[in-house]
C-alpha cells in the first residue's frame, strides 16, 4: 500500500478517502496477469483495465459488497464481482474471472 501513498488522499473538510487503487488480479495458477485500476471518488468508482474503462459503479454499492459479499455477484456493466470459497473474484466482460489478491481485498475494505 506504501507505493499508492501518493496516489490517495482524502477530500479537504470530508474525511472522505478518494484517489486510485490498484487491484492485483491472478489466474488459477497465481500468477498475476494484472492490475484492475479503480479511480475512487466521493459518489463512483470507475473501473479501467489497460486503457479500456469496464465499469462505473456506486461506491456505496461497492462498499457493501467488498465488506458482506455473502456468495453473491455484484453485475456493472461489463465487471462481475464474486466471492466463492472465501476469495473474492471479478470478471472482466465475458471474457475470464479472475481471482482478487487478498491484499487487494483488504485494501479495497480499508479505503472504498
Amino acid at each position: 500500500m506504501r507505493e499508492q501513498a501518493a496516489l490517495k488522499g482524502e477530500r479537504p473538510g470530508t474525511g472522505e478517502w478518494v484517489g486510485r487503487v490498484d487491484v492485483d488480479l491472478r489466474n488459477a495458477r497465481d500468477w498475476s496477469i494484472g492490475s484492475l485500476q479503480l479511480h475512487v471518488e466521493p459518489g463512483t468508482v470507475t473501473a479501467w483495465f489497460g486503457t479500456r474503462a469496464l465499469a462505473v459503479m456506486e461506491r456505496d454499492l461497492l462498499r457493501e459488497w467488498i465488506i458482506h459479499p455473502r456468495g453473491t455477484r455484484l453485475a456493472v456493466d461489463e465487471l462481475v464481482w464474486s466471492a466463492q470459497y472465501g476469495s473474492t473474484y471479478v470478471a472482466l466482460g465475458r471474457v475470464a474471472e479472475y481471482r482478487v489478491s487478498d491484499s487487494s481485498v483488504r485494501e479495497l475494505t480499508a479505503v472504498i
